[in-house]
């Protein structure tokens, strides 16, 4: 999951990625009718919640984005700040920032809708699975590049799930939905795309595709950990006109040596950084100081010609930042497509 590094637990391999650069048309919100939609194989009735908690960033942001920040009674693990523009919709009656919330506070807020970016909430470790919180009177939706292979399992045992930007559209066209909100989450995924599409369209012809490893090391051991395949991190990556420098490294937040490192040549480093609300991209300052230091990594690419850069956890997490992350990193990358 993101966050705190005292919670992270590493994701598996076997999600799908996108291929090339450009924004695939959205797949329609998966329905079992039209009083209910199917999130990672569970049916969600389209019953107006007026008590929503929301756990993790990206569920955090899309519920706010969506305009259900006057519904939202509790809200757990900002990573990041949120954008301004979200930030003053936060005014959740409990905030939990540190530690998982027990099951009984969160059902002491009395939620009818619990929204998660990550599968950890929805564990017997977490929340509780999500038949034992529908069970108790609240309905659940998971983003679904997080779906694990059956209801309560973890970030262990996820499914073979899809990290598209159609994906992440879908996602949010069917949490609109459920939160009495389509329009809005039309709106939503219409600006993404719209970024996305500019995006394709000042890479088009581009050959020369920039290996890049995004990099970070959480907890105090130091170890250096790379978001690699089969996370939204590499969606991003080809969607900017890069290529994964990690290639064979399955999973998100996967252990690195400087070997490792020094072996995938990255031409582009990017760190993103947590964890805490008031936590931005110079939080990862220290890091970038540290490969830039190292002796192990002169010759590598990114660190000889000095293209180690910053971002936040939020951005490299299925949800409404994808794009402009995509464009952000775009940038970096591919300068003189953008007028730089």
């Amino acid at each position: 999951m993101i966050g705190n590094p005292r919670r992270w637990a590493p994701l598996l391999a076997g999600l799908v990625l996108l291929a090339g650069c450009g924004a695939p048309a959205a797949a329609p919100a998966a329905e079992p009718g039209d009083g209910a939609v199917v999130n990672c194989g569970l049916a969600v009735p389209l019953q107006r919640p007026e008590r929503v908690v929301a756990m993790f960033q990206n569920g955090i942001e899309a519920v706010l984005a969506l305009g259900a920040g006057d519904r939202l009674v509790g809200a757990a693990y900002l990573d990041n700040p949120l954008p301004p523009q979200l930030d003053a919709q936060f005014r959740p009656a409990s905030y939990w920032p540190e530690e998982y919330p027990s099951r009984e506070e969160v059902l002491r807020v009395a939620p009818d809708l619990v929204v998660s970016g990550f599968t950890g909430a929805f564990t017997r470790e977490g929340l509780g699975t999500r038949a034992e919180l529908g069970a108790a009177g609240a309905r659940t939706f998971l983003f679904s590049a997080y779906c694990p292979t059956s209801d309560g399992g973890g970030q262990g045992a996820l499914a073979d799930n899809d990290v598209t930007f159609a994906g992440v559209e879908r996602d949010l066209t069917d949490l609109g939905r459920v939160l009495g909100a389509p329009d809005r989450a039309a709106a939503v995924v219409a600006g993404m795309r719209s970024t996305l599409d500019d995006v394709a369209a000042r890479l088009r012809g581009v050959t020369e595709r920039p290996r890049v490893a995004m990099l970070n090391s959480p907890g105090s051991t130091g170890e250096l950990r790379v978001f690699g395949t089969g996370d939204v991190a590499t969606t991003i990556i080809e969607a900017a006109g890069g290529r994964q420098a990690f290639d064979t490294v399955a999973g998100r937040q996967r252990t690195v040596s400087l070997e490792g490192i020094v072996a995938a040549r990255p031409d582009v480093i990017v760190v993103p950084a947590c964890c805490g609300r008031d936590v931005g991209p110079e939080a990862a300052a220290p890091l970038v100081a540290r490969l830039r230091a190292e002796p192990a990594l002169a010759a590598v690419p990114a660190v000889r010609d000095g293209r180690v850069f910053t971002t936040t956890f939020a951005e490299v997490s299925p949800g409404i930042r994808n794009a402009d992350a995509v464009a952000a990193l775009a940038r970096r990358l591919h300068p003189e497509r953008f007028g730089g």
